[in-house]
């Protein structure tokens, strides 16, 4: 220890290099069971509001065309470049993946 003056004796070693227990994170509670919706972000929901949301998601985004184009080119080209109309993904999109998942889920085939 190290006198000075009218001060009170300091340590000689800092106390920054003492090592310090490893923080702990606060305990929290578990998240509800849901799931992350394209579209909706994580939601809570029963079995009938996601046959619900599925069958809207199913309504409003499908194919903007046919499956295959024919080009009027030389050569003749078949190409499926479809996209999604309601979002402008590329066909499928995930929200109608996932919508399609849920009712294959739920009855066995999509309707």
């Amino acid at each position: 220890m190290v006198t000075t003056g009218l001060r009170a004796p300091l340590p000689a070693v800092s106390t920054r290099d003492a090592p310090r227990p490893p923080l702990r994170p606060a305990d929290a509670p578990p998240p509800p069971p849901g799931e992350v919706i394209p579209g909706y972000g994580y939601v809570v929901l029963t079995p009938g509001e996601r046959l619900t949301i599925a069958g809207h998601l199913l309504a409003i985004h499908g194919p903007d065309g046919p499956p295959l184009q024919l080009r009027r080119s030389w050569p003749f080209l078949a190409v499926n470049d479809r996209a999604c109309e309601w979002c402008h993904n590329p066909w499928p999109c995930s929200a109608a993946s996932w919508a399609e998942q849920v009712q294959v889920d739920a009855f066995g085939w999509a309707l």
